[in-house]
Parts: structure tokens; sequence; C-alpha cells
């Protein structure tokens, strides 16, 4: 599997951590939202405990770019053509004022996370991306936010049109994390190894069943990236996931400044420095339902980079983002009849602010605080007619790529190494390693049984419907999957 930039200051010092059976509050998932949660909570006098399938940072965030930043490509006017100017404004106070606890947690705290404040860019080589460019602006003077029209961007990379706001920054996620673990102590249980599988109702209390054991819980919180469960909440529905390739390289030093592009093929920059000094640059994005030869893509953004950077690649990795489809995060209640059972996901790929934002959210809902965002990204917020049309969009979509994977199994991208067989009528992927071993796999995946494509970049088996990652043995890496690939029926 891959690792990203950040993965080497991922630890399991909690790995020894067994859950107890009963608990006031459950955060199932140890990444940036999860912990967030436990933080804002860990001086209520609740019983709590935060259990994690694999390390702490080990998920989600440890694949992501680490910006901290309100200027989101094209985010402020998509969602006034949503929804209303209002509303988009709402969503630009709210990712200042995450940006703001990242901030003042580190200054707090003094953490050591690389934290570099820089200017933000949203850019464009292309003509007839301008207009776009110009809508983000003129969102910007309405709001009453400092903003700039550029011509360049700080270094090399093309580009004949910008926009540059101030007040952003960059970190490493993953350092962030451990001091706040480090903060929480032994006021909340936080175990790693520990997978959840499924959630049901017993009076009072929802039951969690789990790798260790069933765990009890007036209220749990679910910051697994993507839902492991289906209903209630129905997120597969509401929801897409994009992928996207990222490369981190060794350079001399960094400049002060982080960037998106806008249009159809984005990319996007930052620098970083601990040690040494890297440049992050990530692209190729694309809803996973429209394009499964995963390597080709990976090999596209691998030559923009050389192209233009002329520097070696140090690391590589991937990540899934999951997108609502009327692009706002979903954080809250899951529904009236599950008023306890609480979630955190569809980040639209900007999980910093809206992770530490989404802790500070269920926090305060569990607490019966004030918080002027419950109502913004409630999961019951009403739908629109875009959203409506985002919906068949992606149903279609996802149909395409469920009925197109069964169908045609044997891509043309597929080397001799990849074959699919049908025994005793049903499909079965094999996978043939260096030493000529054969791995069979069920060609199923046990969420939502879409068919499985193989990715030759890591050598894993994914569902290209919702983001579930395996082993070429069938053992479960990522979810919403939580179970293994049966082997056989």
């Amino acid at each position: 599997m891959e690792s990203s930039l950040w993965s080497k200051n991922i630890t399991n010092k909690l790995n020894s951590n067994k859950p107890g059976t009963k608990y006031d509050v459950l955060i199932i998932g140890g990444g940036l939202s999860g912990i967030s949660t436990a933080y804002y909570l860990k001086d209520s006098k609740l019983n709590i405990c935060l259990i994690e399938s694999n390390k702490i940072a080990g998920g989600t965030t440890s694949l992501t770019t680490g910006k901290i930043t309100y200027l989101q490509d094209t985010i402020y006017s998509d969602l006034e053509s949503i929804h209303n100017f209002n509303i988009s404004k709402k969503y630009l106070e709210s990712q200042l004022y995450a940006s703001k606890l990242i901030k003042d947690n580190i200054k707090k705290y003094n953490i050591d996370c690389d934290y570099i404040e820089n200017d933000s860019y949203i850019f464009s080589d292309k003509d007839e991306d301008k207009t776009k460019i110009d809508k983000e602006y003129e969102f910007f003077k309405k709001a009453n936010i400092d903003a700039q029209l550029v011509d360049k961007l700080p270094d090399s990379f093309p580009s004949t049109y910008a926009l540059k706001v101030k007040n952003t920054a960059v970190f490493n996620p993953v350092k962030y994390i451990n001091k706040l673990v480090n903060i929480i102590g032994d006021n909340i249980k936080i175990c790693e190894n520990v997978r959840a599988l499924n959630i049901t109702k017993e009076n009072d209390y929802y039951v969690v069943k789990t790798t260790e054991n069933d765990i009890r819980a007036k209220y749990v919180v679910v910051c697994t990236h993507y839902p492991f469960f289906v209903v209630p909440g129905l997120i597969p529905f509401k929801t897409h996931v994009e992928k996207s390739h990222v490369i981190a390289s060794k350079i001399k030093e960094i400049k002060k400044f982080n960037a998106i592009s806008i249009g159809k093929n984005i990319y996007s920059i930052r620098y970083h420095k601990d040690k040494d000094s890297y440049i992050v640059f990530a692209g190729e994005s694309y809803k996973m339902s429209n394009h499964i030869n995963y390597d080709e893509r990976q090999k596209e953004l691998e030559k923009k980079f050389k192209d233009n950077f002329r520097s070696d690649i140090d690391y590589r990795w991937s990540i899934h983002d999951l997108t609502s489809n009327d692009l706002l995060p979903i954080i809250g209640k899951v529904n009236d009849v599950n008023p306890n059972l609480l979630i955190a996901t569809a980040f639209n790929k900007w999980g910093m602010t809206n992770g530490v934002l989404s802790g500070k959210i269920l926090s305060d809902i569990i607490l019966g605080n004030n918080n002027e965002y419950i109502d913004l990204f409630n999961p019951k917020r009403d739908i629109t007619i875009k959203r409506c049309i985002n919906f068949f969009i992606d149903g279609f979509n996802i149909s395409k790529i469920y009925l197109g994977t069964k169908l045609n199994k044997n891509k043309s991208f597929y080397n001799d190494k990849v074959k699919f067989e049908n025994i005793d009528g049903k499909s079965y992927g094999i996978y043939i390693d260096n030493n000529l071993e054969k791995h069979i796999i069920r060609n199923l995946c046990p969420h939502m049984k879409c068919s499985l494509v193989f990715n030759y970049m890591d050598k894993t088996w994914d569902c290209p419907c919702h983001g579930s990652r395996f082993d070429i043995d069938g053992n479960v890496i990522k979810g919403p999957s939580v179970y293994d690939i049966k082997t056989k029926d």
C-alpha cells in the first residue's frame, strides 16, 4: 500500500488499549474529525471511548495535502448557484472559524506540526476559466474579504490568471493529531485496531458490534470518512466518491503559498518544511464511477509534475474524497428517529477545516451548546432542485459502473497477472504475484455488492462505486466495507 509524506509520523502507542462495554459516548474513527470531537469533549464528565480500525491518524487524514484554507476551488460561486449568497457566506464563515480553531490550538499548546502561514491561490492557464475566477472574486468583495486578482503564481507552474487571498496556512495533520491525543490523555479511552461492524438500537442505547466486543453507548459518533452503514442516513445516495493522486518531492527551498487550479484537470500545489523541504503536488481528480484505470491517471500526474518541476519523486499516494450532491458537508444528527447517532462526512476535499469544524459541532450537539453552524450542515437539510439533479447524475454514474464491471470484467488495461473467472456460476478475481502464486477472491464488495477492479499501483482490489479497498487476499483495508471479501460462499 501507499505511504504518504505524513505516514512517517504515525505511531501505534495505543495499540494495547481494549474498549469497555458501556459508555456515554462512543466515537468511531481516529482521524482529524474523531480526535477533534474527543478533544472538545475531554473536559466533560462523560464516560467516552474512541475506537479506530487501524492506527490513529492512519486513515484518510494521513493522505491529505494538509492545507488550512478558506479558498477552496470555486466553492462559493458553486454554493451560491445551488443555494444562495447567505448560505455561501455562512460556509465561508465556518471555514474561517475552523482555521482559527486550528491556529488557536497550535498557539495554546505550542504544537510542533510544521505550521506555516501563507497565501492561497486559485488559478488557471485557460482563458475560458477567467469568468469563474471573476465570480469568486465578486463573491469575496460582497463578503468583505480581502482578495486580489493577479496574473500568475509565485512559481513556474503555468498560469495566466489567479485569485489570491491571505491568512491561510499549511501543516502536518498527523503531528497535529498526535499532540491532541497527548492533550486528551486519560480523559478519554482511545483504542486502536478495533473495527466497528454494525449498529443496532436497544432501548436508550446503541449497541455497536466491534471486532473486540459489543459496546453500548447513549451517543454514537461516526467519523469514519465514509459511514460504514447504509441505513440510516442513506449516504451512498447523497454523495459520490472522487479519487485524486498525490506526489511529494524534495526540493531546495519552499515557497510560502498554496494553490489549486480550476477547470477540467485540477492541480494542487503546496510546500512543506520539516527536516527537509518538499513540494506536494496533487491532481488528476475524477469520480471513481467514471474512470477505473487508476494507474493511467497516476502516470499522467507524474508526467505533469516532471514536465513542470523536473524533480525526482520521493512519495506517491492517492486519496478518496466524499462529495455531497449539494456541496455542503454532512455533519450532525442522522435523523429524528436516531437523534443520538451523529455523523461527519462528505468534506468535499477540504477535510482539514471541515474535520476540525465537525469535531466542534458534534461535541456541541452532545453537550447541548449553541453552535451557529449546526443547521448549515444538518444531514436533514432541505433538498434543492440542483441537489436533486446531482442525485440523479451520481445515481446514473454508479449504476453504469455497477453494471459495467459485471458485464465486462477483463478490462483492456489488465495484463496477464489479473484474470476473472466464473467458478460454479460465481465471479472470482485472480491476481498472480511475482512468485506465480494465485490470490483468488470473490469479485463482490461486501458493502453494496459492486464488482471490483484491480489497482496495479497499490496492488489492491478497489470498489469503483463507493471506494472500499482490499488487499490481494481480500482483507479489507479501507471502508465503507467493514468486512473482508469472501473467497468462498
